[in-house]
């Protein structure tokens, strides 16, 4: 490529990607009107998450999380007054829901950081059994060199000249 054609291109792809961050960005309806214990939810599963709990852990929780917002999604949909009673009904599921993710991550968190701590102390105490096996077997190693400089020393044979 010539250097024209490269300084070209280069401002093409600086044009489109300044056209692409110029664009607004569509912000969700829902985020605003989420009930708080979404907060408590997803803090918890984050916590979880530090913790050390394993994506496969995390899975029905977060399962149970996206079913929650769902619920609040169609509830805020649900305006006219004679759904009023179904729209309290989704909120009063989607709390209980939430509910359950909140036990479930505090659940994880536990086990997680138990695992974590068991398999530190699991870490250390095998880098100790090899520290005092290493040291066994060097001291045996010297103990059988030091044998048979003896035995070697009292093998000789002095010779007269």
């Amino acid at each position: 490529m010539s250097r024209t054609s490269t300084t070209a291109f280069t401002a093409a792809v600086l044009a489109v990607l300044i056209i692409i961050t110029l664009q607004p960005v569509a912000v969700s309806e829902t985020t605003g009107t989420l009930q708080p214990g979404f907060n408590q939810a997803i803090v918890e599963l984050r916590d979880a998450q530090s913790a050390g709990a394993t994506p496969s852990e995390l899975t029905e929780p977060v399962a149970l999380l996206n079913k929650a917002l769902e619920l609040n999604r169609e509830a805020l949909i649900l305006s006219a007054s004679d759904e009023a009673t179904r729209r309290a009904g989704l909120l009063v599921q989607a709390d209980q829901i939430l509910t359950t993710v909140e036990t479930q991550a505090i659940e994880l968190t536990a086990v997680s950081s138990q695992r974590k701590s068991m398999n530190e102390f699991l870490t250390y105490l095998s880098g100790a059994i090899a520290a005092i096996l290493g040291t066994i077997v060097y001291a045996s190693a010297m103990s059988l060199h030091r044998k048979y400089r003896i035995k070697r020393t009292f093998s000789m044979r002095v010779s007269r000249k």
